[in-house]
């Protein structure tokens, strides 16, 4: 039975032979030693772009056979090859050869997919090849078949096409013809939606990029395999997507798909009204947004009521934003603080879309405060599922990412102890230490659902969030809430010392019987606010 192993690059191992004086040198025996080399380095399977070549090269020493075997797709380049030859196919020695006894072969591959070469090696005595897989350091012992040692060794390869972009374009839900040459109208304010569907040479990402013909600037750009593009803009537009593929050890490539069919932007039909939530920036800017861009506008500040706790507020200026054409940036005359009741409402006549659209009227929109949070959102909300959480080094329980239940988005934290255990424990490191100011008070917030089924849970049995490295004060609480509910758990907090990492835990009561399964979510740091 064949010794077979299946590998990317295999590093040569080579005996070493001693010096002596000439008058003292006896001829050494032939001596049996295997080793193999490619060109792509180390990897299980070796990974090269099709039309590419690799080089295999057999170093062993006293092999009684010898044989390279090539899988279908494959063809031999005659060497050297120099650094910058490009035509490999004027190279092909035996056209059509599966096989070669020569020691080093240079391959050519004309296939995508996974290939295989063979090496097969027997030898008068036992070998041994020492080597490593990109991983871990290995032995391959020779096998003892009709009477010699054999060395079978078949190298894996994965070849990758070239990438040939494929999407598609929707408007309102419908595809279009976008490999036609007939101009796409959009009215201002609509959207486009562009889907990357390239499957061909399995690329990792993309770019998307909207180009304006008057300006000759990128009016959008978009990584996202499904980018919803608006125009709030009119003039002509052409659409592009590079496709591409990156990575460690990954063969890399791209092509760029240039959308024949032009884009052009027309004065929208709909009214020129507010689009979303009227929201307040941590800056204390009132931002409103409408479903179209701004034509450019002076004094207009008196057309806008401000209401603050049902008294007027003053407007300083109100300007369109620098970086969002769609929005208006309100600035007041007096100070606005979290706990404000605030409403907006616009009465005038002069502010247009750059597509002379009448921005319409709007009364008593309320404001949504702003609540900027100091923890990062990777430790926040839990979405980006990246293992920042992880488990403390004394955790006795199961911690993980779940989305059996979130508080927002798809993740929660999920803890679990069973009965037996002291605690279940979890921390999260910060990338930057977060630091407080001494004259500011913050909030200190997190979600919590315990989960149905829960024993053991009574007092002294509690939930600690710890601020690390302030061990002297904790977000204590105990399981005396609602089962089966997200409930939130808050506390004021005053300290300078620097936060560099949750610590959370759930212990057990005192006779270790609590089994319980509790998620986390929304975890928040805000600065308080109060009016004066």
């Amino acid at each position: 039975m064949r010794n077979k192993l299946y590998l990317g690059i295999i590093l040569l191992f080579g005996a070493l032979v001693g010096c002596q004086s000439d008058d003292m040198y006896d001829a050494p025996t032939e001596l049996s030693d295997v080793g193999f080399y490619t060109s792509k380095g180390q990897a299980k399977e070796l990974q090269l772009n099709i039309y590419d070549f690799m080089t295999f090269s057999d170093l062993s020493q006293g092999a009684i056979d010898h044989e390279w075997t090539l899988d279908t797709g494959i063809s031999i380049l005659e060497g050297p090859i120099e650094r910058n030859d490009t035509d490999y196919e004027s190279k092909i020695i035996h056209p059509g050869a599966q096989s070669s006894k020569e020691k080093t072969i240079n391959l050519y591959f004309q296939e995508s997919g996974t290939k295989w070469v063979r090496l097969y090696n027997t030898f008068k005595d036992s070998v041994t090849f020492r080597g490593n897989d990109g991983v871990d350091n290995y032995f391959l012992g020779s096998e003892w078949i009709d009477n010699k040692w054999v060395i079978d060794t078949t190298f894996r390869v994965k070849v990758y096409d070239t990438i040939i972009p494929e999407i598609i374009v929707k408007q309102n839900d419908q595809v279009v013809n976008h490999k036609s040459t007939d101009t796409i109208y959009v009215e201002a304010g609509e959207f486009l939606e562009f889907i990357d569907v390239t499957t061909i040479g399995e690329p990792t990402g993309r770019s998307w990029s909207i180009f304006d013909l008057e300006t000759e600037t990128n009016y959008a750009t978009s990584n996202d395999s499904i980018a919803n593009i608006q125009f709030n803009k009119l003039g002509n537009f052409r659409g592009s997507i590079n496709s591409n593929r990156s990575g460690e050890n990954i063969p890399s490539d791209g092509d760029v798909y240039r959308i024949p069919a032009p884009i052009k932007v027309i004065p929208s039909s709909k009214p020129f009204e507010i689009n979303g939530d009227i929201y307040e920036r941590e800056d204390e800017t009132i931002v409103v947004t409408y479903n179209g861009e701004f034509a450019p506008f002076t004094n207009q500040e008196q057309f806008f009521t401000v209401m603050v706790n049902d008294i007027q507020f003053p407007v300083a200026s109100v300007t369109i934003d620098e970086n969002d054409g769609t929005k208006l940036n309100l600035k007041l005359v007096d100070p606005i603080y979290r706990p404000d009741v605030i409403t907006v409402s616009y009465i005038g006549t002069e502010i247009l879309s750059t597509d002379t659209r009448t921005a319409s009227m709007f009364s008593d929109i309320p404001v949504i405060m702003d609540t900027t949070n100091l923890v990062p959102d990777n430790i926040s909300n839990l979405d980006a599922n990246d293992g920042t959480w992880t488990n403390y080094f004394d955790n006795q329980g199961i911690v993980s990412y779940s989305t059996d239940q979130a508080a927002s988005g798809d993740y929660s934290l999920k803890l679990e102890i069973a009965s037996g255990q002291a605690n279940v424990s979890a921390e999260a490191v910060f990338s930057q230490p977060l630091i407080f100011e001494g004259d500011k008070t913050y909030v200190v917030s997190y979600k919590m659902f315990i989960a149905e089924g829960a024993t053991g849970i009574a007092p002294p049995s509690q939930i600690n969030l710890f601020l690390i490295q302030n061990w002297g004060w904790q977000l204590w609480n105990n399981f005396e809430h609602p089962i089966g509910e997200w409930v939130t758990v808050t506390a004021e907090y005053n300290s300078t010392i620097p936060l560099s990492k949750f610590y959370l835990r759930v212990l057990s009561n005192a006779d270790n019987t609590t089994d319980a399964t509790v998620y986390f979510d929304d975890f928040s740091i805000l600065v308080k606010e109060e009016r004066p």
